[in-house]
């Protein structure tokens, strides 16, 4: 009993010392025209096919899996036999396919159809960022500072003109990370949050998107992006 109890406490305290978790969850807004709508059917049947490569690859890292796992069994009774030994392990000691989960396949899937919904169908995807476990220990959020007074203006002085994030990396109003896409040109390519350095491949595609490869993946890895994905290395 004394040992439950304190098995008990141990995970109270535990469960206490963990902070709050946090997931990113998307709203995705279709684009009006027709010819947007369009496109994003085509990016719901590239992320279908996706999908399926994601089941397929996981199935057959299952499959090679277990057959690695009958020969290392095989050869494990094989010694024990030579040995005169018990044998005292199953297949299932030597089975390793439950590290062929496809949940970063998934997500990947996932990521590049929000980037063909919004970067080149023209829908609006929106993140807002939730609290999914310990929330009861999320800390409020700081008040913001009071914005600073703009003095009066001096007649006649000439104001500048805002520029939107889109336009303030080029002159020539395309989205940021245009002027990037360019054969050859070294940048860094974000996936799932991170930065990674990436080579363009070529000029961007018809759809918008530009074809990159990753300096630390092989050719297996290679992919279309979209522009907002792209920055200067």
């Amino acid at each position: 009993m004394l040992r439950l109890l304190t098995l008990c406490l141990a995970v109270m305290a535990l469960l206490s010392a963990c902070g709050p978790v946090y997931e990113t969850q998307y709203s995705l807004i279709p684009p009006n025209s027709a010819e947007g709508r369009l496109c994003v059917n085509q990016c719901q049947q590239n992320r279908n096919f996706c999908r399926q490569n994601c089941g397929l690859n996981q199935q057959a890292c299952v499959n090679e899996a277990r057959s690695r796992a009958l020969y290392e069994y095989q050869s494990y009774v094989n010694r024990q036999q030579a040995e005169k030994k018990p044998i005292k392990k199953s297949v299932s000691d030597f089975d390793r396919s439950y590290s062929c989960g496809n949940s970063s396949c998934e997500a990947r899937c996932e990521a590049d159809y929000r980037d063909c919904f919004g970067g080149s169908c023209g829908g609006q995807v929106i993140a807002r960022t939730v609290c999914t476990a310990f929330c009861d220990q999320e800390k409020p959020a700081p008040v913001p500072a009071a914005a600073p007074r703009l003095s009066p203006m001096t007649p006649g002085a000439a104001q500048s003109p805002v520029q939107s994030p889109a336009m303030s990396n080029n002159s020539g109003g395309y989205p940021a990370g245009a002027s990037l896409c360019q054969p050859g040109m070294r940048v860094e390519v974000e996936w799932k949050g991170e930065w990674y350095p990436a080579t363009v491949k070529d000029k961007p595609r018809k759809d918008g998107r530009c074809p990159i490869h990753y300096d630390d993946f092989g050719s297996e890895d290679d992919e279309s992006v979209s522009l907002r994905r792209i920055r200067p290395r």
